[in-house]
């Protein structure tokens, strides 16, 4: 059939119509996160298996023309992932998981992330950063700009068997760290006597990497009463320059080192060298430990699905013991989220992120798992974790974070080095492959040449 001149332009009108009418479908953007723990992290919008779209994420979707894109994968695969999309700077991931402990220093150096402080009031009605504990904010900011936003988190803390210690005469949970050192001994003695030999007074991670050096860096805190990596304690790359301030790791940084070495040897179990947080947590679980220090969370995520009576009825949480110092052991990190520098959907990328970690997001997750820690007091303070938990330890372990030094180690560029350097050293002296002091003057080796090539003493 021939169209006329009259037939075509209103052919032509109509197919207009119809692509104006379907262009919001098409202008639907796209942003792409990774992270790990499918199942488990933002289960209320990923489903169990981390790929089912929930409806509390879909309406979100819907109300933001968003589709969320969520890569899940194992938590070393994810790092090497974010990794290797940041150097190339390729923007396949829009949002990447972070952690307080090196990537968040490291990238936000390096230029990798963007600066979040600029976005905070273009989403406050989904993210209010007042209604956060100020330190896990903290934690995500550098040179006084935020990179991050925290998902869970946490603080330091004991989780031990009051019924073990109950029987072997221990009345209470030592407050400070030498009569800590005298409980474990006293537990050791009596599960020898008593000819237990698959429980062990203590676990705590002494693995190769980066992973014991959280941890560990708690206890050279709580032993110097300062983070006792170079002279007179400089977090910051400005003041380690300004002071030139030499690294001090066979220093004040040993004692607490020693004793981490010392008690995993002492206390702990067999191939304590080799154990990561999961390990950690199957063996409380298992209740093969009796302490489990200083990063409690990860006992709480093993006594739900503990199948030892004991191990749920008799757990109890108690304050990080004290060092010589007179401060406590710490322990802390968030598990938080930043915005790639290569996204090309920034505004939206940043309301995605403050969706991820709104306090409707985190109450979901508090009601999924239980756990007595969340980075909002409203949570804290509710029925989701008050109809739980004690009153005591819930006031214990908000404690552990609102009064917590998050800055307790330098936020220095090489913080992924140096984390890595510290814990493989750790493991190593763990391992009786080396001695302390060869751990230690080998640290202080590399360390003060990895410093000088930064340039941080011309």
């Amino acid at each position: 059939m021939k169209m006329t001149k009259n037939g075509l332009a209103a052919f032509a009108t109509a197919v207009g119509l119809l692509y104006s009418t379907a262009s919001p479908a098409f202008a639907t953007t796209e942003i792409n996160v990774i992270g790990f723990g499918a199942g488990f992290a933002w289960a209320d919008l990923f489903g169990p298996s981390g790929t089912e779209k929930t409806q509390k994420l879909l309406d979100f979707e819907s109300a933001n023309d968003v589709s969320v894109n969520m890569e899940f994968a194992d938590e070393d695969v994810a790092r090497q992932k974010v990794l290797l999309d940041l150097i190339n700077g390729t923007g396949n991931y829009d949002l990447v998981m972070l952690g307080s402990d090196g990537a968040v220093q490291t990238f936000s150096a390096a230029g990798y992330l963007e600066p979040l402080d600029g976005y905070l009031d273009s989403a406050k009605d989904i993210f209010d950063a007042s209604k956060v504990y100020k330190p896990f904010l903290e934690a995500n900011t550098v040179n006084g700009q935020l990179w991050g936003l925290p998902y869970y988190s946490f603080g330091s803390g004991v989780v031990y068997r009051k019924d073990i210690f109950d029987k072997y005469g221990i009345t209470e949970f030592p407050k400070t760290t030498a009569e800590l050192e005298v409980v474990l001994q006293t537990i050791k003695d009596g599960l020898a006597a008593d000819g237990i030999t698959d429980v062990y007074p203590l676990t705590m991670r002494g693995a190769p990497g980066e992973e014991p050096s959280l941890d560990l860096s708690g206890f050279v805190y709580a032993y110097a009463g300062y983070p006792a990596w170079f002279e007179g304690g400089p977090v910051t790359p400005e003041e380690i320059k300004a002071t030139k301030a030499q690294p001090i790791f066979n220093g004040d940084f040993k004692p607490g080192f020693e004793t981490f070495v010392r008690w995993s040897q002492d206390f702990g179990p067999p191939g304590i060298a080799t154990h990561t947080w999961v390990d950690m947590m199957n063996l409380y679980a298992q209740g093969k430990a009796v302490v489990l220090m200083p990063s409690a969370i990860n006992a709480f995520a093993g006594i739900p699905g503990s199948e030892i009576a004991a191990v749920k009825e008799h757990s109890k949480f108690a304050p990080s013991p004290t060092g010589p110092s007179g401060k406590a052991i710490q322990s802390f990190w968030t598990f938080s989220v930043g915005v790639s520098a290569y996204s090309k959907n920034k505004p939206e990328a940043y309301k995605t992120l403050a969706f991820l970690t709104s306090e409707p997001v985190l109450r979901g997750f508090a009601d999924a798992f239980g756990w007595p820690y969340t980075t909002y007091p409203e949570i804290m303070h509710s029925p989701t974790l008050t109809d739980r938990w004690s009153a005591e330890m819930l006031g214990q372990i908000e404690a552990s974070f609102s009064e917590a030094d998050p800055h307790y180690f330098p936020y220095i560029p090489e913080l992924v080095e140096f984390m890595d350097q510290i814990g493989t050293g750790a493991s190593s002296a763990i391992a009786g492959t080396v001695t302390v002091d060869e751990a230690l003057d080998e640290l202080q080796n590399w360390s003060t040449d990895r410093m000088t090539r930064a340039g941080y003493y011309k």
